[in-house]
């Protein structure tokens, strides 16, 4: 009863928190051009309103090197789906315009304020729009700079504000990659992945107000036992 008593009395002064924001991450690593090679996406969702509102960071870490002469292979677009079948508004990190923290030379492909048209063609459609149903994301407006290398080790980084993420499924992946043949652009591949939920953490903020809880209930546990 007593115990009773005291979790009650530290939710209503809130130092036992009801609900709490959680870090949502998700990952694919893509083998397919053999050899060590390693390309590992990851996004993670972090924030107080998270979801639906998130800072979203996609994270692309390419190791390893491809089998034997291998032509050079590179990302053209960087597509993503979640739940649901709404446009996400991808933002710059606490603004309402486009993202900065990205990649230089890369733009929004697709989003709730921008529908624009990639020179890619996506294996959709011959006017490389990216499909309705959800998909939003990135690409490269000159695919013979600004080159996001998957044949040799590096990492590269997209940040931004994400509104409308619905995590009811898992993100799928949408990526086009190509090659180079001088300056002519040959598309040869389309990763379409399910990426798989990585580790939940809680905020640091929250583990603190846990355990200045826990530290507090059990200081009236003992003060209560010596009466």
């Amino acid at each position: 009863m007593k115990l009773s008593v005291v979790v009650l009395l530290l939710v209503s002064l809130g130092w036992v928190p009801v609900t709490y924001a959680s870090s949502l991450t998700f990952g694919y690593t893509d083998t397919q051009l053999q050899g060590t090679s390693q390309i590992k996406y990851t996004l993670a969702l972090t924030g107080g309103g998270c979801p639906p509102d998130c800072t979203m960071t996609v994270t692309i870490n390419v190791s390893g090197t491809p089998s034997p002469n291998t032509t050079p292979e590179y990302l053209g677009t960087l597509v993503f789906k979640f739940g649901g079948s709404s446009l996400l508004d991808l933002d710059g990190v606490g603004v309402e315009t486009l993202p900065t923290a990205i990649p230089s030379g890369w733009a929004v492909i697709k989003d709730a304020d921008v529908d624009n048209t990639s020179t890619a063609d996506l294996h959709h459609t011959a006017n490389g729009i990216v499909p309705n149903g959800g998909f939003v994301g990135f690409y490269n407006t000159n695919f013979t700079a600004n080159l996001i290398n998957l044949s040799s080790p590096g990492t590269y980084t997209f940040t931004f504000d994400a509104h409308g993420v619905n995590t009811s499924s898992n993100p799928s992946l949408h990526n086009e990659y190509y090659t180079l043949n001088g300056s002519t652009v040959n598309f040869d591949t389309l990763l379409s992945v399910t990426a798989s939920p990585l580790v939940a953490t809680p905020e640091p903020g929250t583990m603190l107000l846990v355990g200045s809880a826990l530290t507090g209930l059990g200081a009236l546990m003992r003060k209560w036992r010596n009466q």
